[in-house]
């Protein structure tokens, strides 16, 4: 496999192309995000490439198909100062932001101040409040699911509450983003809710993980066949990239991560277009075969124990975070 630099820097290299084919006016600064961000681009690596404009206006995001590579475009008004300063854990990802065009030079030093506040005590310490709101927030939900009557969407809300922790974990003592990183605590932290060895019994081989990815693009198919106006989740160029990422993991013998993956893109596609809709509601408006096939991604039914599991398990991780 190739250098993760020299891929990096094909990826920046084309990112410059196409914005040289496709110029915006407005643009302020351009900057490539995720694995080459980070400098860590592989051969199965894709492009995000954020923009931001001048003036005010509603964040899109798009997958634009250029020289044979997906380049997966989000483009949003420039934030100001005051945007970061007052939720700097929504902005964490600039840490791991690799400039691509800077045409006036006003990105580069406004990246570097605003690191520079996250990395202060001010600045760290209300990112870890703010991340641990997020938190204390899903775990919340997730009780009221369950008195509700909803324990599909009681365990998915706990799990995110429990991964937010991860999260935490991951950024503010790995000092990284990236999903490997996440991916090695998930395997290192004591789980309590089944999800280990439910894996373990569906994904036997290869193949069961490859087969796997094919409910997966039939709900992709009907969410966009039935949604106008979302095309960046609901994308047909979303199967081969995830396909391509579970190649990668097969690769590498990391089927636990490979289960994860597909289980976080069924939750991505759930939230993109039914974010306020229980889970369960939004089973039952599926065509049966789909509805059926989905709980076979990870998908549990929890009980009072198990959210209390998972919350403590969080608070544990907090606590040795802070």
């Amino acid at each position: 496999m190739e250098q993760s630099k020299d891929v990096t820097d094909f990826f920046v290299s084309l990112a410059r192309e196409f914005l040289d084919e496709w110029p915006l006016a407005s643009l302020v600064c351009a900057y490539a995000g995720g694995s080459v961000g980070r400098g860590e681009a592989d051969a199965y690596s894709d492009l995000d490439l954020h923009i931001f404009v001048e003036g005010e206006r509603d964040p899109s995001c798009e997958n634009r198909l250029f020289k044979g590579y997906v380049i997966q475009l989000q483009v949003q008004s420039a934030p100001t100062d005051e945007e970061v300063y007052e939720n700097p854990w929504a902005w964490r990802y600039l840490k791991e932001a690799k400039v691509v065009l800077d045409p006036e030079d006003r990105f580069t030093s406004w990246m570097n101040d605003m690191c520079a506040y996250m990395d202060s005590p001010t600045g760290k310490a209300k990112m870890f409040a703010q991340a641990k709101a997020e938190v204390d927030s899903f775990h919340e939900e997730a009780q009221a699911a369950l008195i509700e009557g909803f324990p599909y969407s009681a365990y998915l809300a706990a799990w995110a509450g429990w991964i937010g922790a991860l999260q935490m974990c991951a950024f503010f003592q790995g000092h990284s983003l990236s999903d490997a990183q996440l991916y090695q605590l998930v395997q290192k932290a004591r789980r309590s809710d089944g999800m280990d060895g439910f894996f373990q019994e569906t994904y036997r081989s290869n193949q069961d993980v490859q087969d796997a990815l094919m409910p997966l693009a039939d709900y992709r198919a009907h969410l966009r066949s039935i949604n106008e106006g979302i095309e960046f989740a609901l994308a047909a160029e979303n199967d081969w990239l995830i396909k391509r990422k579970v190649q990668r993991l097969q690769e590498t013998n990391q089927l636990d991560m490979a289960r994860f993956l597909l289980f976080s893109e069924a939750i991505w596609l759930y939230h993109s277009v039914d974010s306020d809709e229980w889970l369960e509601n939004h089973w039952a408006d599926l065509p049966t075969k789909i509805s059926l096939s989905l709980p076979k991604l990870g998908f549990f039914q929890a009980d009072d124990q198990l959210l209390s599991d998972l919350r403590h398990a969080s608070a544990e991780i907090i606590a040795k975070v802070g």
